[in-house]
């Protein structure tokens, strides 16, 4: 679906009018996100059944009420059904273009489902099983026919055809699904995925495109280090090869021909001595525990630009920065619940903070 900007572009009246009432949910679902105090509270708890009783008291209430036999799955599956069941309830009161801006937040996990479908078959692994552990927020209609496909061929053509994914899909071709390891593949479609929504986002324009283009700017060039350090000293993977799966945009855009060329740390942090907070990040997440790796310091960043999100009004951008919050909340009840049934107390507080 195409919009024109000036079909996109909405008064503050005209959104109040239109997508007032969905951002007043979010924002009433903002203030039940856990607290610093929560969490102290959780992660002192020994048993499972400590951390079902402290939940209670929050904005998760009785969510675990039907589980029979408290287990780390089973609190991350329920923590994250009640995520999914909120989100759905606001697509299907969303007019145009919230609707389709929704949508694109949903595309991300149906790439990540279609391909963990693929890579299966390819395996030779049974289909049905791994459409079981598809994230719910990744589900569409249609993707049940992939377990019918006989070949990740077959499936490679129902996904072009017959789902929303075939604008993602377009630029990558079936022989790739042959010649490219399953992460190459993963990387094109992500970096697809990114640009087609920071163009969507471009075109809303306004308030949303102020907030979104920071956080897919940063999207981007997390995306990018990442990749780059990921594929040191992989041969098969070439300088133009590298650069391809770069998204065509981001804070780092301008020396992405440098970043392909890195093969370790060192040259890497040559390359972004002009960008003092990558530097950083890479510097302290030189470090082996806790908060300190990498990973784990993007996710404090973005985590930073998601409550900035929340912080304004009158944009599209709270949806999505919603979305990631809560599901980092739900990644780190899923850590505090492994480190409790693991016994390992120690580590427990290794969770990335929110409010």
């Amino acid at each position: 679906i195409f919009f024109s900007r000036v079909t996109m572009s909405r008064s503050m009246l005209s959104y109040n009018i239109h997508d007032g009432a969905q951002e007043g949910i979010i924002h009433g679902y903002k203030n039940g996100i856990l607290r610093t105090e929560d969490y102290s509270n959780i992660a002192q708890c020994d048993t499972l059944e400590d951390m079902k009783l402290h939940l209670a008291g929050t904005d998760f209430g009785n969510f675990l009420q039907n589980e029979a036999t408290l287990s780390s799955k089973g609190i991350t599956e329920r923590a994250l059904d009640r995520l999914v069941n909120e989100f759905m309830e606001l697509r299907s009161g969303a007019d145009e273009p919230l609707a389709t801006f929704l949508d694109f937040i949903t595309y991300e996990y149906m790439i990540a489902n279609v391909l963990k479908l693929i890579s299966g078959a390819k395996a030779g692994r049974e289909t049905l099983d791994l459409l079981y552990k598809c994230h719910p927020l990744g589900l569409f209609e249609g993707i049940g026919a992939l377990t019918a496909a006989s070949s990740a061929d077959d499936m490679y053509e129902i996904v072009l055809i017959d789902s929303p994914l075939g604008q993602f899909f377009q630029r990558t071709e079936k022989k790739d699904f042959d010649e490219f390891s399953m992460e190459y593949i993963r990387s094109n479609l992500h970096k697809n995925y990114l640009e087609h929504f920071y163009d969507f986002c471009r075109d809303l324009g306004g308030e949303t495109w102020t907030v979104m283009s920071e956080i897919l700017d940063f999207e981007a060039d997390r995306f990018v280090l990442t990749l780059t350090r990921n594929t040191y000293g992989v041969k098969e993977l070439q300088k133009e090869d590298r650069k391809k799966l770069f998204p065509a945009f981001g804070k780092l855009a301008d020396i992405h021909d440098d970043l392909a060329a890195c093969d370790d740390d060192d040259s890497l942090r040559e390359k972004l001595r002009n960008f003092s907070e990558y530097l950083d990040m890479l510097d302290s997440g030189s470090e082996e525990s806790g908060l300190s790796n990498l990973e784990n310091r993007f996710m404090v960043k973005a985590a930073q630009l998601h409550k900035d999100s929340l912080a304004r009004q009158f944009h599209f951008g709270i949806f999505y920065s919603w979305v990631k919050l809560r599901e980092l909340e739900v990644n780190n009840l899923m850590w505090i619940a492994e480190c409790i049934v693991q016994s390992m107390k120690h580590r427990i507080t290794e969770y990335v903070p929110i409010y």
